[in-house]
């Protein structure tokens, strides 16, 4: 019996996947998917003609090399079409039985793979044999998708084209009411990268798009009053959520998870969560009856983090993915940026003249973070009833480089006050996305939200 059991478990563990095993690459996941959608050769019929076509030139060998792979452990022999004008000319004059044509390239907005197929008879019809060209039966279309991984991301993206401007600067939403800080980052239950908004009147969450996902009432009930509104939002790990908020004046920050459309309270926090990436949160504190933030960078909730100097602070900002030897920055009041390593020691010289509404996102992908910031003045929110639009630009700098300005947009109407990073359009680079409140005709605001990306497919 003893021999019988030992026997047993050592062909469960032979079946089973080994623990910590690698997962497949988004190249071998899809074209396994794709195999199996086409099953088998079906009527005997194994010899198959492969077209690849991708949009970015780098990634259509790896996907060919992949697909035919897959399909030969199927029974099919694979022939290999690279370069042939008309694929089904070539496919018929080389005897083949099927040609299977394939597009691979990265979803827009995810970080996904997708290979779409189409499987083309190439013999003859019996019954159309005075139609040359028609097909004796009606073509099949398959498709797989897989999360990319980076390899696969970076073998997706396109270069910059030549003459093509650093990054663009587009609208992407425009949400009813004055928001006062923002968050990127991936939350469960939501597709893709999310956009975290803390406005007055409370929290909400957005798609990569800007479409509302789920939202919730600000109770600041027991909240001190401050002289104007201000919050700090994060997207992190925090335990039980994902979603990390505190209000200027409220007693303690809250953590905040997605339940039903809604986002609701699942924690508290006795620090304000200032930001979040890929080296690590920071947690600080405001000062007593103001919007203005203490000089408290702490990587831990800790309520009793003494301030480093006594200077008061506007933002802090997190490279989403580490930003090289820039992983945070701090902007003070008097406009100097405050460049941070992920230990918080200095990451350079400081940056003069950086506007209040900030993110730090690599959108190059060179490894190194780019600051994107509004213009370098006091940014108050616009009056109620102003009769002059405000105007406000947005700024890419080079932190490091002896000439910073790498791109500078056009008058933004609005006062521009808050601004986060991560990949919004599923390249695997960073993107920027940045507020701008505007009045209303009616006397309130509003607040329009503006991407910021290098992403050639959204370079003109």
């Amino acid at each position: 019996m003893r021999l019988l059991t030992v026997a047993v478990l050592a062909a469960a563990c032979a079946a089973a996947p080994a623990r910590g095993a690698p997962r497949p690459s988004a190249l071998t996941s899809t074209a396994e998917a794709l195999s199996d959608a086409l099953g088998p050769p079906a009527e005997g019929r194994r010899a198959l003609a492969l077209a690849v076509e991708a949009r970015v030139p780098s990634l259509a060998a790896p996907v060919e090399a992949a697909v035919e792979g897959a399909l030969s452990r199927r029974g099919y022999a694979v022939t290999p079409l690279r370069g042939a004008v008309d694929p089904e000319a070539a496919a018929r004059a080389g005897g083949q039985d099927w040609l299977l044509r394939v597009q691979a390239g990265l979803v827009p907005g995810r970080r996904e793979l997708a290979l779409v197929g189409e499987l083309v008879p190439m013999w003859a019809s019996f019954f159309l044999q005075r139609h040359p060209g028609a097909r004796a039966i009606p073509p099949r279309l398959v498709q797989a998708r897989a999360d990319a991984d980076p390899e696969t991301l970076l073998l997706g993206r396109e270069g910059r084209r030549a003459g093509a401007p650093f990054a663009v600067v587009r609208r992407l939403a425009r949400l009813d009411g004055r928001v006062l800080a923002l968050a990127v980052g991936e939350v469960p239950d939501v597709e893709g990268a999310a956009i975290a908004a803390a406005t007055p009147d409370g929290e909400r969450l957005l798609s990569a798009a800007g479409a509302p996902i789920a939202a919730r009432a600000a109770d600041l009930g027991s909240a001190r009053p401050v002289r104007e509104p201000a919050a700090v939002i994060a997207i992190g790990d925090y335990g039980r959520g994902r979603v990390a908020v505190q209000h200027a004046g409220a007693p303690a920050g809250e953590v905040l998870a997605v339940r039903d459309g809604r986002l609701e309270a699942v924690g508290a926090l006795v620090a304000a969560p200032l930001c979040a990436g890929e080296a690590g949160s920071l947690f600080g504190a405001y000062a007593p009856g103001t919007g203005a933030l203490l000089d408290v960078l702490s990587p831990r909730a800790d309520p009793d983090a003494r301030p480093r100097s006594p200077r008061l602070l506007y933002r802090v900002a997190a490279a989403p993915r580490g930003g090289g030897p820039i992983a945070f920055a701090a902007l003070g009041q008097d406009l100097r940026l405050e460049l941070l390593d992920a230990g918080l020691a200095p990451a350079g010289p400081s940056l003069e003249g950086v506007g209040a509404g900030l993110a730090l996102a690599d959108l190059d992908g060179d490894g190194t973070a780019e600051v994107i910031a509004s213009a370098p003045s006091p940014s108050p929110a616009p009056a109620p009833r102003q009769s002059t639009p405000r105007a406000d630009r947005i700024r890419i700098l080079a932190p490091r480089a002896a000439a910073p300005l790498l791109l500078e947009s056009g008058p933004i109407e609005g006062a521009i006050l808050a601004g986060a990073a991560g990949d919004l359009t599923g390249d695997g680079l960073d993107d920027a996305v940045l507020a701008a409140v505007v009045a209303t005709p009616d006397g309130g605001a509003a607040t329009d939200l503006y991407l910021v990306t290098a992403d050639p497919r959204e370079v003109p």
